[in-house]
């Protein structure tokens, strides 16, 4: 499965064959993946530019080999630990929260994260927002037109790993919605997790990305937090 989604496949420890059994193996590749390009290395040395800033994730090719890529029934379990998460459902994503989203998520939880995939509709953006990624190496942009009404848009993405909190994936997704209600407003007191639970008072909603910002009880001078997203984990 991996040879066939690369973009890239490295044929490393060439020193070690004869250039016939090589020539056996980059045919085998082909007949996997007609796409990729192989490149043969010694000790795993390579020039950096043959890896980096490629852009060459094609969702059309992949879906093309794939039509099951994005679908939430797909079966990812290894051992106990590991799993996979899925979503399927019809909205606009608020970029900026997106953004924030995916930077806590790969920042906290990147070691886990096997794998992950998805398109998402992005309000006010009439290209699809497609990404993927391994760990905390995250790539994605705007490719492809939506040819459906905003309104019946439908956001896709699995993520694969190791200790995943399924509902919280879920359910912070869902708050990056442009449909979404938020549950306080200014002036409501409120309790923030600051490694510990403090109480706090909402002074600003939707505040560069985050869903709240609260200014920990205190005083004059009290310290003040951003809550990036509306679930009770924050």
């Amino acid at each position: 499965e991996q040879v066939c989604f690369a973009d890239k496949v490295l044929l490393n420890k060439i020193d070690l064959s004869n250039a016939e059994e090589i020539e056996k193996i980059k045919k085998e590749i082909k007949k996997l993946n007609p796409t990729a390009t192989t490149t043969e290395t010694k000790y795993g040395n390579i020039d950096c530019k043959e890896l980096l800033n490629l852009f060459a994730f094609d969702l059309k090719r992949v879906l093309d080999f794939d039509p099951e890529f994005l679908d939430e029934d797909q079966e990812h379990k290894h051992d106990e630990s590991v799993s996979s998460v899925a979503l399927k459902v019809k909205g606009n994503v608020n970029m900026t929260m997106l953004n924030c989203w995916v930077e806590r998520l790969i920042g906290q939880d990147g070691a886990n994260l096997y794998r992950y995939k998805g398109v998402l509709a992005v309000k006010d953006m009439e290209q699809k927002f497609v990404f993927q990624g391994v760990g905390m190496m995250f790539g994605g942009g705007f490719q492809g037109k939506w040819n459906i009404p905003e309104a019946e848009r439908e956001n896709r993405f699995v993520f694969i790993g190791k200790n995943l909190d399924h509902e919280f994936l879920r359910e912070g997704f869902m708050t990056l919605l442009d449909t979404h209600k938020l549950r306080f407003k200014i002036g409501d007191k409120v309790e923030a997790n600051c490694g510990e639970w403090e109480t706090g008072t909402v002074f600003e909603t939707l505040d560069e990305g985050n869903a709240y910002a609260i200014r920990l009880d205190g005083g004059e001078g009290a310290q003040e937090i951003w809550a990036p997203i509306n679930v009770d984990f924050y």
